[in-house]
């Protein structure tokens, strides 16, 4: 193999040994599953493979909750073409963690791509893109499916939108629009919020033109619209959402002080304080990113116009990501687009890979000014003796009270690894080639800083696939038949995974042959009853739609019934004392029945308007009112002819429509206990009628008297409308990027044909 060839090679093969250790748990037969990743990423990819199998677009939720929009949550990356891929042919479990290797490949190729771009050294552009894509932060966003796979297109992106700025064709701006929609249908819009204004930051910086501005503007919007099929039915959602309404903390996990000094200082952040009570977020667990490494993105800091954009950006986007402890950060986040998201934290995201880029910079920096050197005794003493003199000086200053005790366990590891830098940079022999010596060992110390910290962390949370795919005991013990909803105690299960770790893996319990995690299938631990095809009544991490909080929420048995609880899911006593036990099992929750559960499907004959505090208050009354009247938000009352013995059953149902057979002895209301939401369809014995939102958050539909058949469609005008922007953004970036014959020449002397 030739010098050229290894030079081409060389990159690539340290990706992959750098993603075999860093992913070593991966080799060993163990997939991702830490966090969010076994409660949201896999059920979801189970309900998107069910779907698709079905043949039906995975348009809505019905296991969730009373049911609520899937492809409008827009982590759920239903239209993203590398998690259709990766779940098509490995599965929900494997999927995901082959989803999240193949984005580190991503990642890793854009940004030494884009450095490549920007001129930076071979040997600096692998160290940028490792400081970004083999981090520790950005390996624990393996749980955070969507915000690592949207981060990883940056590079591509920043590099497309640079392109675009220096030649403004219509290909090179469809290369930015692609790019941008892959990140948008990732499923984090937050991430795309700093990605944009990072992309047109980019641009300027190659060309300060006007044209430069709207070229890259013109790549951002078309790729936004390309994702219109998912952002359409997303702003729908925000405003019928708990999150659009404003009913949450945006500032909850915003990035601390302490926090912000452990991403150059280990453990600087020990001991934490409290999970979601304290001043510490808990999103990104670890974000060191490497003493040497932040060291060599200061270096790189400067006036030039290709580093001035990732300064910066690392400095706004940190600054965003203090939130609440940072006031003016404080005040841009209540602002939109902004107080749609929570988690300030996740705009550090952007903040790790512009320090990336930086420490790249750095590097060629510090080697120039090393190749105009020369190697001096006296300096390597120098360092040596002043290594020595912080691990003795430095224990007292790091008890000062403005420290956390984590700053004394970490100092050892900052002397260490910047006495390791000083000495590369002072020890390769002088003469010509001193400069690629210097960089090249300040790479390798950084990079083995990387390692080092890898290692010392240990492997990364995984889970055998099989633990992962054993399916649930408590979920066989129900009939197959059984159409109502489960209710599971979210609180006790969260909060004992959250007290034995804020890790990926929690400690076993007593009398569990295993982790939280292998046995979260099998305790029907949200979301993975989704796995099991069963409807539960509450739900987590996606947004609430409106009003359903309230439901149940309220612990109200009247609220249980009506919403057609028949099996509850609980650690200990039961929630209500008449419930019946049908399973308990050494370590698992106990399953127990109701009788007293309200069909899905029922007929009452008596209605009247009411406003939603009304019928909140009647999901808490012991008289449970809602079984024979029901509230209507609008529509026609209804007094009723007091008849009774009218009957409903749910005859079929899909994901996305369900159809209901009734009797009914007089006029009057059928309704079903599914969310009331826009985009809901109904229609009787085959004509459309109209829907009425009733008790708050359910469906309802008037019915004559008689035998008749209701089907409810969810067909939203916005999946519709984003569908046709998205195919017409599609047709047009085709034409854009397919290549185009060249008119062949005539022979000398013949016209050109017209």
């Amino acid at each position: 193999m030739g010098p050229r060839l290894q030079g081409r090679l060389g990159p690539w093969l340290g990706l992959l040994a750098g993603m075999a250790l860093v992913y070593r748990s991966v080799l060993q037969g163990r997939m991702l599953a830490g966090r969010d990743a076994f409660r949201i990423f896999i059920p979801d990819s189970a309900f998107l493979l069910e779907a698709l199998r079905a043949g039906e677009l995975p348009l809505w939720n019905p296991y969730l909750r009373l049911g609520q929009p899937f492809a409008a949550t827009l982590y759920s990356q239903v239209f993203y073409p590398p998690r259709l891929l990766t779940v098509l042919l490995a599965g929900p479990e494997l999927g995901l963690t082959l989803q999240h290797l193949l984005h580190v490949v991503i990642a890793a190729v854009g940004t030494f791509l884009l450095l490549r771009h920007l001129r930076a050294s071979r040997p600096a552009a692998l160290l940028g893109s490792a400081a970004f894509t083999l981090s520790q932060p950005f390996t624990v966003l393996s749980t955070q499916l969507n915000v690592a796979s949207a981060a990883a297109w940056t590079g591509l992106l920043l590099l497309a939108s640079r392109r675009a700025a220096l030649q403004p064709t219509p290909r090179r701006i469809a290369q930015v629009a692609l790019v941008a929609g892959l990140a948008f249908l990732a499923g984090s819009p937050e991430t795309f919020l700093w990605q944009a204004p990072l992309s047109l930051a980019v641009a300027l910086a190659a060309r300060r033109e006007v044209r430069t501005l709207l070229a890259t503007g013109a790549g951002l919007t078309w790729g936004f619209v390309l994702a219109a099929v998912v952002a359409v039915p997303a702003l729908e959602f925000a405003r019928n959402s708990t999150r659009g309404a404003g009913r949450m903390d945006q500032l909850e996990w915003s990035l601390s002080w302490s926090q912000l000094l452990s991403v150059a200082w280990p453990f600087a952040e020990q001991p934490r304080s409290h999970y979601w009570s304290g001043d510490d977020q808990f999103f990104i667990l670890v974000l060191f990113l490497g003493t040497v490494v932040c060291v060599l993105a200061l270096a790189g800091l400067g006036r030039s116009r290709r580093t001035l954009p990732f300064g910066l950006g690392a400095l706004v986007l940190t600054a965003l990501a203090l939130g609440t402890h940072f006031p003016p950060a404080t005040f841009v986040l209540q602002f939109p687009p902004f107080h749609l998201f929570r988690y300030p934290v996740k705009y550090f995201v952007g903040a790790m890979f512009c320090l990336g880029v930086l420490a790249a910079f750095g590097l060629d920096v510090l080697s120039r000014r090393a190749g105009r050197g020369r190697r001096s005794l006296l300096h390597v003493a120098g360092v040596v003796a002043a290594v020595f003199a912080a691990l003795l000086l430095g224990p007292p200053l790091t008890r000062l009270p403005l420290f956390r005790p984590g700053v004394e366990a970490g100092l050892p590891w900052v002397v260490l690894a910047l006495g390791a830098g000083a000495l590369a940079f002072i020890l390769p022999t002088a003469g010509p080639g001193r400069a690629l010596r210097v960089r090249r060992a300040l790479a390798v110390v950084a990079l083995m800083e990387l390692g080092a910290f890898h290692l010392l962390q240990g492997n990364p949370g995984g889970m055998p696939l099989e633990l992962l795919r054993r399916p649930s005991r408590l979920a066989a013990a129900i009939p197959p038949e059984y159409a109502g909803r489960v209710s599971v105690d979210l609180s006790a299960d969260l909060s004992a995974e959250v007290s034995a770790t804020v890790d990926a893996m929690a400690a076993p319990r007593p009398g569990e042959e295993g982790s939280y995690i292998a046995l979260s299938r099998d305790a029907l631990v949200p979301n993975r009853s989704m796995e099991e095809r069963l409807r539960v009544f509450e739900g987590y991490g996606a947004p609430e739609p409106l009003r359903i909080e309230s439901l149940y929420e309220s612990g109200a048995r009247a609220a249980f019934d009506l919403a057609g609880v028949g099996y509850y899911v609980r650690r200990g006593p039961p929630p209500f004392e008449d419930l019946v036990p049908v399973l308990a099992l050494p370590g698992l929750p106990t399953l127990y029945r109701s009788n007293t559960a309200l069909p899905r499907a029922f007929v009452v004959h008596a209605a009247r308007v009411a406003d939603d505090k009304e019928a909140q208050a009647a999901f808490v009354d012991p008289a449970q009112p809602l079984r024979h009247t029901t509230l209507l938000a609008e529509g026609e009352p209804l007094d009723g002819p007091g008849c009774e013995g009218s009957t409903a059953r749910v005859t079929g149902s899909g994901l996305s429509w369900v159809e209901v057979t009734l009797e009914a002895c007089g006029p009057g209301y059928l309704v079903l206990s599914d969310s009331h939401y826009p985009g809901w369809e109904a229609t009787l014995d085959g004509a459309l009628v109209p829907m009425r939102r009733a008790n708050a958050v359910m469906r309802a539909v008037q019915v004559p008297a008689g035998a008749h058949s209701v089907r409810f469609d969810y067909r939203p005008l916005s999946v519709r409308l984003g569908g046709v922007l998205s195919a017409l953004a599609l047709g047009a970036l085709l034409l854009a990027l397919l290549p185009r014959k060249r008119k062949e020449r005539p022979p000398s002397g013949e016209p050109l044909l017209t």
